[in-house]
């Protein structure tokens, strides 16, 4: 589920310490279970729930509850648990509401994971500035039009798949699932309703394969490491399309405390894609909203530009300014993202007609992987502030 801006609470972070407690090395975890001393099957199963306002839903925060029951793994494995199962569910303004099951299991065996979400989300205030790179945004709309560049979005998702090592850093995921959207014009002078009409519904049935290289030292805060995938998928939206994408993350210690990290990528859908195909990216164990909002561009608004194609990147300057071991520490960033969408054209490594956001922001990290995330950024249309939890990729 795309929840854009994560304002983690801090006193939730208490549920799940004596969670992370367990990976420590020479911290003995409840209730007297000696971890060290147990093979990693056997490693206790433990649970946490805390609550977190988000962002991205019927216009403004959202109230989200969310509980997790998790098996650690061991200290030096590259993530920081075995397999989890996380369940939420959020209320937000104007009626906006989500619920979302997810299952991880990225240690399941030496050479298997699982990663599978099924949720359930109304957003109330969607965006919807028009579709291809050059659609623009009034500022001075008068009161009656305050909800012209916005729809209505209900969708239903199911979505999973399974990756399998074939050999050293190299990995097959085969996936799929199951999605069904309803898109609902707010008012007679929607742009929405002027494109499309009143309302679009829609299923939309997914298939597709994966090839991954992964050589980062660890997943939940790599150093050093190479993220490379290209997928083929299949869909049955419209009247049928198809997907073909690629994304090649890399991160690179300059120093003991300076690294730089960079992302680049591209999608081309085929056919008859629907509108619901324009907004999400489905990655290899991940969705991304595109184009712009903080899984692509930190200085847009969220799915500011919708196109069939999208060619996105980001780079980060990261520099660790305190750190106690592997208890907290505190980093700066800066960064830009770079981007645009095509409509009616297939996509092309390009200069032109990119829209740039760059800002700076801090980071949190507490234990291993918990981390929160501010940082500010100027786009072509505003200054947008965002806070948000873990890195952006």
């Amino acid at each position: 589920m795309r929840i854009r801006a994560l304002f983690v609470l801090l006193g939730g972070l208490g549920a799940g310490a004596s969670a992370a407690a367990a990976q420590e090395p020479g911290v003995t975890p409840p209730p007297a279970v000696v971890v060290e001393s147990l093979p990693p099957s056997d490693y206790p199963w433990l649970l946490s729930y805390y609550p977190l306002v988000g962002g991205g839903l019927g216009g403004g925060p959202v109230v989200v509850a969310r509980v997790r029951y998790f098996q650690p793994s061991p200290y030096e494995e590259r993530s920081t648990y075995r397999a989890d199962l996380t369940v939420e569910g959020g209320i937000g303004f104007h009626g906006s509401r989500m619920f979302q099951t997810r299952l991880r299991a990225p240690l399941l065996t030496p050479n298997l994971r699982v990663n599978a979400r099924a949720g359930a989300r109304r957003n109330t205030r969607e965006n919807f500035f028009g579709l291809g790179n050059s659609t623009v945004q009034d500022f001075d709309l008068p009161e009656e039009d305050r909800l012209r560049y916005r729809v209505q979005e209900t969708r239903y998702q199911f979505l999973g798949d399974v990756s399998h090592r074939i050999t050293g850093p190299f990995l097959v995921a085969l996936g799929g699932g199951v999605e069904h959207t309803r898109y609902i014009s707010l008012a007679s002078n929607t742009l929405f309703g002027s494109t499309f009409g009143e309302e679009i519904t829609g299923t939309d049935a997914l298939v597709g394969g994966t090839l991954i290289l992964d050589t980062r030292d660890n997943e939940y805060d790599p150093r050093n490491g190479v993220v490379a995938e290209t997928g083929l998928q299949f869909g049955s939206g419209g009247d049928g399309y198809s997907r073909l994408y690629g994304m090649v993350r890399g991160y690179k210690m300059l120093d003991v405390r300076t690294q730089v990290a960079a992302r680049i990528g591209a999608s081309q859908l085929y056919g008859d894609p629907p509108l619901s195909a324009r907004y999400e990216l489905p990655a290899w164990e991940d969705v991304l909203a595109m184009y712009g909002g903080s899984s692509s561009n930190r200085g847009l608004r969220s799915s500011r530009y919708l196109g069939t194609g999208v060619l996105f990147s980001s780079l980060e300057l990261r520099r660790e300014l305190f750190t106690s071991k592997n208890a907290a520490a505190v980093s700066a960033i800066l960064f830009v993202d770079a981007g645009r969408v095509f409509e009616g054209e297939k996509v092309r490594l390009t200069g032109d007609e990119l829209h740039v956001g760059a800002g700076a922001g801090l980071a949190l990290r507490i234990l291993r992987s918990t981390s929160l995330v501010i940082d500010v950024a100027r786009g072509s249309d505003t200054i947008r502030f965002n806070i948000g939890s873990g890195w952006a990729f």
